[in-house]
């Protein structure tokens, strides 16, 4: 609490997680959302990442709203929030942001991918087929242009590719 109301964005919305889930204190939607808000406010990824979900789904009594969740997906992913810019290359990838395409979803992709997240790895190297052969051929020469992938651009996640995606991400092999 002290650290929250000493304006501490990280303290804000780990507190706004408390509320929402009614751990340790006493549930109080309308308390986490001024307080993801307060992070958010102050360009904190997670919270401006939770609040796209909570839009999107309708959270915390919030009517569900998909064109402000993308906004705050799209906000999320430009501050390098690694989970926001992967769900942010889904939704491109599934042709709900009409004025991007396979190369911003790619673009959003690799930069996940070099922030280091594990589940970006997993899910890239365990289920690539979750985006489509465009987004997957934008993906093969984003690593191509920084010198992670010498191989074909078609698409097809196979040897070479996830070795150039394990490189990208910081592994020798």
């Amino acid at each position: 609490e002290r650290a929250s109301a000493a304006g501490s964005p990280e303290a804000q919305f780990e507190l706004a997680k408390l509320y929402e889930r009614g751990t340790g204190a006493e549930r109080d939607e309308k308390r986490a959302l001024e307080l993801y808000q307060a992070a958010a406010n102050q360009d904190f990824a997670d919270a401006i990442n939770d609040l796209g979900f909570l839009h999107y789904q309708g959270g915390l009594g919030l009517t569900p709203d998909p064109k402000t969740a993308l906004r705050f997906f799209e906000r999320a992913a430009d501050l390098r929030h690694p989970q926001a810019q992967f769900n942010f290359a889904a939704l491109i990838d599934d042709g709900h942001i009409p004025t991007k395409g396979p190369e911003d979803a790619a673009g959003y992709l690799y930069a996940a991918l070099r922030s280091g997240s594990a589940d970006v790895l997993n899910l890239l190297s365990e289920r690539p087929n979750m985006f489509t052969e465009p987004t997957r051929r934008a993906l093969q020469t984003e690593l191509k242009k920084y010198n992670f992938y010498d191989g074909a651009i078609d698409g097809d996640f196979g040897p070479g590719t996830q070795r150039s995606i394990r490189l990208a991400f910081g592994l020798t092999e």
